[in-house]
């Protein structure tokens, strides 16, 4: 699966459920802690989702993305 794809699957899960950890994704994805975690932290870096101990969160920015699509 492409990174871009993958992320954006990522930031879907996190804008869903509010709240996801390292560990799931790396089940319902199959690839390395590192994989997902270089994607937290890219996503981090955009703005899309706020990485947080063991995971990601929701920010205020993703939720008010979230509510205009």
């Amino acid at each position: 699966m492409p990174c871009g794809e993958r992320r954006d699957l990522i930031a879907g899960a996190v804008r869903a459920k509010g709240r996801v950890r390292v560990a799931d994704l790396v089940r319902e994805l199959g690839v390395s802690r590192m994989t997902i975690h270089r994607d937290l932290q890219h996503l981090d870096a955009q703005g899309r989702i706020r990485r947080i101990r063991s995971g990601a969160a929701t920010t205020a920015g993703a939720a008010a993305t979230a509510a205009m699509d």
